[in-house]
């Protein structure tokens, strides 16, 4: 049983350390296929090597802590079908066949049916209650980004179908250490086969959607979150060099925040109120953003979210229904740090110093525009208020908020426990105890995930799944592309039934914890490997402490 992966890879040289950037661009070189059923072919060749797993890994890299090294693909207009990296369970080969299929047509491409038509682009916006159509015949482009680690092919996969042909690029950044300054193996390096992967025109083609993975390499150990917001700074870096102006989008969301093929087409030409994404020298940049609201899955297509509180019936419309995740963002280029004028808007004062440059990093001081506060400054700087980091991306309330249609959260979709396991013992909201205690333990999100796949009742629990959540979902809004296709979401959900089956083999299921209290072993109610000893010290009055989710 594996207990812990072993994360080895970079590690910390004792001299005074820097950030490192390892660039990788998009994209390979590729023969032109167009049928699926080659797609389905090589990935039932991949299928073979799943005995040899772990012989697939990132090339190792060796990175001085002062160095800057580069590596790049040329990008060729020509697309292929790539390999697709092992694992492979029934349910990723059922999407990744569908992924592979890359000459499906681009939403701009002139000899697509789908050219700009007035009725058409009204309807979209309509679509939307916070969007309006003003007139706008010219397209925004979109610039997206987002950290990249341990994600799954699931997530992948699903935002590549998804959002095919609409970005003008995707700047992922990977870190050489988890958010708990843990060292992990760079995954996305030249010639791996992820990042090969990656680039090759399943986001769109090469010629017209670039992937870019841009390794952070940063040995000065600082808070998470503050790692986190120095990371994601590289996005905005990377924006701007790779020519983002006024006039585009910038859109940062976690690899696991799909946002909707309708949703992002409507930014393109839609606007919000109040004319908010003007590009006009009197853009004040006090309310740039589009905050996008998601429903919310655990680990499979059917274990949906239930709002706090809410019931189906005559009285709780049905949009209401749904517990709503908010994170993705999207601002106008002129507001985002590094393309806005920053003569004319001011800087904001930050919570932390980026630990490598000096530069003011992380969440604004209190005053300066987080949670609607604005009372250090609320009228700007003669009227201007400050350009927006990536933080703010992520942190800031003042903007608009849309719900329905415009995107899912597919949370914690890996494919094996060991993966949900490291991901809390390392990653961002560490669980000290993830190798442990039982998997629906860990916190309210893994409760609600071993809930659904045994189909236990969770009323009362702290988070709860909506009974045939998907169904009512698809009801009423678009599902993503990846649910459409024939037999993905049964297979999915049965993998993700088997992976909590075999991990209360080692680790037992505590189908007592509800997620409002503090595991205690009491609440273990099938004990595993792992958990006898801690059951039967219960017995004799030894009480294990409580662990804090």
């Amino acid at each position: 049983m594996i207990r812990k992966r072993n994360i080895a890879g970079v590690r910390g040289r004792n001299r005074r350390s820097a950030t490192s950037t390892l660039s990788s661009a998009s994209a390979a070189k590729h023969n032109n296929l167009s049928i699926p059923a080659l797609a389905c072919i090589f990935v039932i060749i991949y299928l073979s090597f799943l005995g040899a797993v772990n012989k697939m890994s990132s090339n190792p890299v060796t990175i001085d802590s002062f160095a800057i090294d580069s590596f790049a693909l040329e990008q060729n207009d020509e697309e292929s079908t790539p390999a697709v990296p092992p694992p492979m369970s029934k349910s990723l080969s059922i999407l990744m066949a569908e992924v592979l299929n890359i000459n499906r047509p681009v939403p701009d491409d002139e000899s697509n049916p789908e050219t700009f038509n007035l009725s058409t682009e009204k309807e979209r916006c309509n679509q939307f209650d916070q969007l309006v159509y003003g007139n706008r015949t010219k397209r925004r482009r979109i610039f997206a980004g987002g950290l990249i680690a341990d994600d799954s092919w699931h997530v992948l996969g699903a935002t590549a179908m998804e959002t095919y042909g609409i970005f003008h690029s995707v700047s992922f950044i990977e870190s050489n250490r988890t958010q708990s300054f843990e060292p992990r193996k760079l995954r996305f390096t030249a010639g791996s086969k992820d990042l090969e992967m990656l680039q090759s025109g399943i986001y769109g083609p090469t010629s017209h959607t670039a992937v870019y993975v841009d390794q952070y390499v940063n040995e000065i150990k600082t808070q998470p979150m503050a790692r986190e917001h120095m990371m994601r700074e590289m996005i905005l870096q990377k924006w701007k060099e790779r020519g983002m102006t006024r006039d585009d989008i910038g859109i940062i969301l976690d690899v696991d925040e799909i946002p909707s093929h309708d949703i992002l087409r409507a930014a393109q030409i839609c606007d919000p109120p109040d004319n908010n994404w003007r590009t006009t020298p009197d853009q004040t940049c006090r309310s740039p953003m589009i905050r996008l609201s998601y429903p919310m899955m655990e680990g499979s297509p059917k274990c949906v979210y239930k709002a706090p509180g809410k019931t189906e019936g005559p009285e709780t419309p049905t949009k209401k229904l749904f517990k709503r995740f908010v994170s993705s963002a999207m601002v106008i280029g002129a507001c985002v740090q590094g393309v806005g004028d920053s003569e004319k808007h001011p800087l904001a004062p930050r919570e932390q110093k980026d630990s490598v440059t000096g530069e003011p990093s992380g969440s604004r001081k209190v005053g300066y525009g987080e949670k609607f506060n604005w009372s250090k400054m609320p009228h700007g700087k003669d009227g201007y208020f400050p350009l927006w980091n990536a933080a703010d991306f992520r942190r800031m309330m003042s903007g608009i908020y849309v719900f329905g249609g415009v995107g899912f959260h597919l949370h914690n979709f890996f494919n094996s426990a060991d993966e949900i396991r490291f991901k809390y013992a390392y990653f961002g909201h560490t669980h000290k105890n993830a190798f442990d205690v039982p998997l629906g333990a860990l916190n309210a999100d893994m409760n609600l995930f071993v809930k659904c796949a045994h189909d236990i009742d969770d009323t009362g629990n702290k988070k709860s799944r909506l009974k045939n959540g998907l169904d009512i979902l698809g009801r009423e809004y678009k599902l993503p592309a990846a649910f459409l296709i024939d037999g993905y979401v049964d297979a999915r959900h049965d993998e993700m039934v088997k992976l909590v089956e075999e991990d209360e083999k080692e680790y037992g299921r505590a189908d007592k914890f509800d997620g409002n209290h503090l595991y205690h072993v009491d609440h273990l109610t099938h004990s595993g490997r792992k958990n006898k000893v801690k059951v039967a010290a219960a017995d004799d009055g030894e009480k294990k402490d409580g662990q804090k989710i």
